[in-house]
């Protein structure tokens, strides 16, 4: 019995020598398994600190050892770290579910692994996955309910209702994928609410309420460069109340063309959509009709499902490594005292300059991704190289207000 060991479970002993060759030097007893039985067994035994989990294995897969795990009471606390190659997404899918808290995909670098297994242990100890993750949609208490929503929508059938806690999205959009299903998929999460309009399994639209600004329209025309944030500010201001789409008053008076609004439309349908891939808790309906609104029959943005989720997944993956280092968005950033030093060394690119001259030491995460005009995503993938190059450091809100 090893208090300090790591259970690797594959078919491979190539990947059992390189996973023994990078945990040398972090103290940890490397046991190993060729298949999923038996490492079933060896857990029960040896009660590993972490397991490292292949997902393709001949006979017993990974999700299969992962099931059975889940009914295994020895398990219970025990993270799971799951090895993937490039092509298998599925890996991602099931990242935050059944004991799984990670993933890494094969080939992989000897420092980036025993980094990884490091960080998934030493967060085990000091329960910092206690604290919520960054959610700038839908954010909820602890003990408000999963969704103030009921998802009732008489415009059409309701052929699939459930909780996000169970059937992950990227599983519902899956299946209607595969039922080239049209009608109305609704989520929610919070008070954050979703729909998403298909078409013979197809994404033609989506449109949230009570979301964050970055999701709005304007904030993508903006992106897109088809307004600038003074205009747009100003015809805001001067808009008339009415039923009038923005998208649809701004190329009536000849502000944007068709195509420019048709390009902004997809972008804000894709952003949300790759938000929602991330809520791990909440709830789904989805309505079958051919009767879908114009707005959404008007749009057409004609996303495909397998596009929507492979980079999606993606984002999930990036988000793991993003929120180890920023899990607020109400931090502070200042540039750091030495950075002028370290800048000339890293070639920043004009988007990261961009981010880096709105870093002051008064505004906080939030307020740097709205004045910024892009994703929370991009904004938080690019502080966090920033945090890393230490061009950048966080600084207390306290600290802030006295300067």
């Amino acid at each position: 019995m090893a208090s300090r060991s790591v259970l690797v479970i594959d078919d491979s002993p190539t990947i059992h020598k390189v996973v023994k060759h990078s945990l040398k030097n972090l103290g940890f007893e490397v046991l190993v398994a060729g298949d999923g039985p038996s490492g079933i067994d060896m857990l029960k035994q040896a009660k590993p600190k972490l397991v490292l989990l292949d997902f393709m294995m001949p006979g017993m897969n990974g999700y299969q050892v992962c099931k059975e795990l889940t009914h295994c009471p020895e398990a219970k606390g025990i993270p799971i770290v799951l090895m993937s190659t490039k092509g298998e997404m599925i890996g991602e899918k099931l990242v935050r579910t059944m004991g799984i808290v990670d993933f890494i995909t094969k080939p992989f670098h000897p420092e980036a692994l025993a980094t990884l297994v490091q960080h998934v242990i030493d967060s085990g100890e000091k329960h910092e996955d206690d604290s919520p993750p960054l959610l700038p949609v839908g954010e909820r208490r602890p003990d408000d309910p999963a969704t103030s929503h009921d998802l009732q929508d008489p415009r059409g059938r309701q052929a699939l209702r459930g909780e996000l806690g169970m059937v992950p999205l990227a599983e519902v959009f899956q299946l209607l994928k595969f039922q080239a299903s049209t009608g109305i998929l609704h989520v929610a999460r919070g008070k954050a609410h979703l729909e998403v309009f298909l078409r013979e399994g197809q994404i033609l639209f989506a449109r949230a309420s009570n979301v964050d600004k970055e999701f709005l329209l304007g904030r993508f025309l903006v992106a897109s460069g088809a307004i600038s944030p003074v205009d747009l500010e100003l015809f805001l201001e001067s808009r008339k109340s009415g039923k009038k789409l923005l998208g649809e008053q701004l190329v009536k008076l000849g502000h944007l063309t068709s195509g420019q609004l048709a390009e902004a439309l997809q972008a804000q349908t894709a952003e949300l959509l790759y938000e929602a891939l991330r809520w791990g808790e909440g709830e789904f309906a989805f309505y079958v009709t051919e009767k879908l609104p114009e707005e959404a029959r008007q749009a057409d943005v004609d996303l495909s499902i397998d596009k929507v989720l492979l980079e999606g997944f993606r984002r999930v993956d990036e988000w793991g490594l993003i929120e180890k280092e920023i899990r607020d968005f109400s931090i502070v950033l200042a540039p750091a005292r030495d950075s002028t030093g370290v800048v000339k060394q890293i070639n920043l690119n004009d988007e990261e300059k961009q981010i880096l001259s709105l870093v002051d030491g008064e505004r906080t995460i939030r307020e740097i991704v709205r004045h910024s005009h892009r994703s929370s995503f991009d904004v938080c993938k690019m502080l966090y190289r920033l945090l890393g190059s230490r061009i950048v450091r966080k600084r207390s809100r306290s600290t802030a207000g006295k300067s």
